[in-house]
């Protein structure tokens, strides 16, 4: 059928330059970002002009064969009309040399290639549009969201998220591709959901997209699609009646009869014990995904000596302009910095960013080979500056040193991020080493600053699952918390996840301080030591 086959070929730089990294993948990643999408909607406005000026072409060609048909037929009524048809010479001349002549004419005319200047304009955007792993990316982007916030399909296709009711909504051809998509992996049920959403969305009669009138899909292909996803279920019965459905809707097509007739006599011969094909998506989402994304866990967290504070001890200039401190967990340290970066200075970072991002790498630097790669468990993009990248970057790392009371000459590049279509950082850890190549004089991330760049509408919280505790995005606040303890080794308890974002743009911007050249400002210490012997932040709690 020419639908599946549509659907089948439709689916089927490490740079240092002023203080400025830039990810080391030159593919554009459209959905790990939205900075790009105006840039996209401009690129369709470019083709929808071409195709319109070749509509335009094709519409003065068409026109101008209409008017010779319509010469023609008034030349042969007024010959018809003729008493003395072919008596005047003059007629019969005409008539032979317009038939020899006018119609090579109009043979050449008609095989003239229109709209060729069009064509090839058209054909030079495509290495512009997304390719099919930007279709992959997105399509992972709304099922994790789904996944994580435990959202109906239905209720996305409708434009209902996680409670929040919208003007938008998933066309059935949109929802067939998520489903389609999630076949493709052997996600069942969750294809199922999907398939389901599409028929829902046709029976809405919707206005149809463009290409929803060229190839469908029609209501027979989702049914069709539908039993076969039920059938891998060994949901024979719903299997039967969807195959049913389609037949009544298309009985002519040879395909889903053969289809169906294989289906019925399967159902006759299947033993009771054959297995379920298992849907091994489903358990691996489970571990993944954090259950607590929303801030609406029902676990209760201990509050104990938990507290807000004017912080003035870590630096002396704090005593003229302490810094809005939230004290969020003590072991570990986490803390919430407030007003620690202007609506001016986010914009200007948001601003200067936009033209640079690239989609966000990771490393293993245990690993032999420390060469990045962009991975599916981390979907962003993302640009470098250093501290002292221009004057804005120098202020803000004055004032993070001055709330943290921690050396900011020992930390890494600054890395602003924008997250895209259900944008995530699936739950990690930001040190570096592993144990056995921790103490050899290696550096390793001893905190971590995430600044907030700007207000989110729904989603995008840091969650950390062992303390129980989101922080949604406030614009202008930073999240500041330590990987290692108070002895160098791993903090557990740090493991934290960047949640999916719902709706909005997700702009932050982190700071990873090394341990190397804290030694003064946060020695190894006891629980049970001085005050006296710490200098940073951590003096506001013991």
């Amino acid at each position: 059928m020419l639908f599946w086959r549509l659907v089948l070929l439709g689916m089927l730089f490490l740079s240092l330059s002023f203080g400025q990294l830039r990810e080391n993948d030159a593919q554009q990643r459209f959905s790990r970002s939205v900075v790009n999408m105006d840039d996209m909607l401009n690129l369709e406005d470019d083709l929808v002009s071409n195709v319109e000026k070749l509509a335009e072409a094709l519409s003065r060609k068409a026109k101008t064969i209409k008017w010779g048909v319509f010469k023609m037929m008034k030349r042969r009524q007024e010959y018809k009309s003729s008493r003395e048809l072919f008596a005047n010479p003059i007629d019969t001349f005409s008539l032979i040399r317009h038939m020899q002549s006018d119609w090579l004419m109009w043979l050449k005319y008609l095989e003239m290639p229109v709209g060729q200047e069009e064509l090839a304009v058209l054909d030079s955007r495509m290495p512009l549009l997304p390719k099919y792993f930007d279709f992959i990316d997105a399509a992972e982007g709304i099922r994790k969201m789904q996944a994580t916030y435990q959202m109906y399909s239905a209720d996305i296709a409708n434009g209902l998220l996680d409670g929040v009711q919208y003007n938008s909504s998933l066309k059935p051809i949109d929802c067939l591709a998520i489903g389609l998509h999630l076949m493709n992996n052997s996600r069942w049920y969750a294809a199922e959901q999907w398939i389901g959403a599409s028929i829902e969305a046709y029976d809405q009669k919707s206005s149809q997209t463009e290409m929803e009138l060229l190839r469908g899909p029609k209501m027979a292909d989702l049914c069709r699609v539908l039993g076969q996803v039920q059938m891998k279920q060994r949901n024979h019965e719903g299997a039967l009646q969807a195959y049913q459905v389609a037949l009544k809707l298309s009985p002519h097509d040879p395909e889903i009869y053969e289809e169906y007739r294989i289906l019925e006599k399967r159902d006759l011969t299947l033993s009771d014990i054959e297995p379920m094909e298992q849907d091994e998506d489903n358990s691996h989402e489970r571990l993944v995904l954090p259950p607590c994304c929303s801030g609406r866990c029902a676990v209760p967290r201990n509050l104990n000596s938990l507290y807000c504070v004017y912080n003035h001890v870590t630096s002396p200039f704090l005593q003229l302009a302490p810094i809005k401190t939230e004290i969020l967990s003590v072991d570990p340290f986490v803390v919430l910095l407030h007003d620690m970066i202007s609506q001016k200075e986010s914009t200007l970072i948001r601003n200067s960013s936009k033209e640079h991002m690239l989609p966000s790498a990771t490393t293993d630097p245990d690993a032999s080979d420390t060469e990045t790669q962009v991975d599916t468990y981390r979907t962003s993009k993302s640009v470098w500056y250093s501290s002292d990248f221009n004057d804005t970057t120098k202020k803000i790392t004055e004032r993070l040193g001055d709330a943290t009371g921690l050396d900011m000459n020992f930390t890494e590049f600054y890395q602003v991020i924008n997250y895209g279509l259900g944008g995530f950082f699936e739950t990690h850890l930001d040190m570096l080493l592993s144990e056995k190549n921790r103490f050899n004089g290696t550096r390793d991330r001893i905190a971590t600053t995430l600044f907030y760049l700007n207000e989110v509408r729904q989603g995008g919280g840091t969650y950390f699952p062992r303390l129980n505790l989101t922080v949604f995005p406030q614009p202008g606040s930073a999240l500041f918390w330590y990987n290692l303890d108070t002895k160098g080794n791993d903090h557990m308890d740090s493991l934290h996840t960047g949640c999916p974002v719902i709706v909005g743009s997700k702009w932050v911007m982190s700071k990873w301080i090394n341990d190397m050249g804290q030694e003064f400002t946060r020695p190894c210490i006891d629980s049970s030591s001085s005050s006296k012997e710490v200098l940073s932040a951590e003096r506001l709690i013991i």
